[in-house]
Parts: structure tokens; sequence; C-alpha cells
């Protein structure tokens, strides 16, 4: 780890927290009702409602129930899932050199914003 630069090490805290929200939505199901955190949309519904419910279907790949629970969270999800592995290949791509740092940043940023776009679209617009 000594010798991850600083730009690899924010890849690397992002992945292991991806990974913690992973594992978050596994641990706790709707069936128990057990998250210890509480939604803060609970005296107004607002659009993210039922997310983290949502995410404990889509890690058991039960798809249809997740969209029960919010339309988005599929989408949303996807956002996750899809930057966990952006931030491991980041990581080895800029280990190994196969591109210029500047390249990887630059194409890091505006694809992680298209991304984020496109799969929160409905729940910032």
């Amino acid at each position: 780890m000594q010798n991850l630069s600083s730009y690899n090490k924010i890849n690397l805290i992002f992945a292991i927290i991806i990974l913690l929200i992973f594992a978050y939505s596994y641990v706790f199901t709707p069936e128990k009702n057990n998250y210890p955190i509480h939604s803060a949309c609970k005296i107004k519904p607002c659009k993210s409602t039922g997310l983290s419910r949502a995410f404990s279907k889509i890690v058991r790949f039960k798809f249809v129930e997740a969209k029960k629970f919010n339309k988005n969270s599929v989408l949303v999800f996807s956002f996750f899932f899809i930057q966990f592995f952006l931030r491991i290949f980041i990581i080895i791509i800029l280990q190994k050199k196969l591109f210029k740092d500047k390249f990887v940043l630059i194409f890091d940023v505006l694809f992680s914003l298209i991304l984020f776009v496109i799969t929160f679209n409905n729940l910032i617009l």
C-alpha cells in the first residue's frame, strides 16, 4: 500500500465504502426491518424512500421485488456496482501505468459524472 498514489488511495477508500454498502444491504433485510440507519423520509415520503430495502433485495438478485420498494433502485444500485469495479480497474491501470495519469483522471471524472446523471436522473430532477 506504500506505493499507492493519493489518487489510488482515494479509489481504494471509495471501493471499500461501496463494499460496505453492499455488506450493509446484505446483512439487513426488509423482512426483519433491522436497519440501524433510519430513513429521513419517514415523515414525508421522498424519491429515495425504500432504497435500503430495495438494495437488500438486489444483492439477493430479487430485482422485481426491489423495484416494488423503489422504482429507481436498480439504476441507482448499478451506479454503485459499476463504480466499485471502476475503482478497482483504475487502481490496476495506474499501478501498471497503462495510460497517463491525467487521461485516467479525466476519463474517470467524465465517465462517473455521466453515469451519475443517467442513474440518479429520476432522483435529482
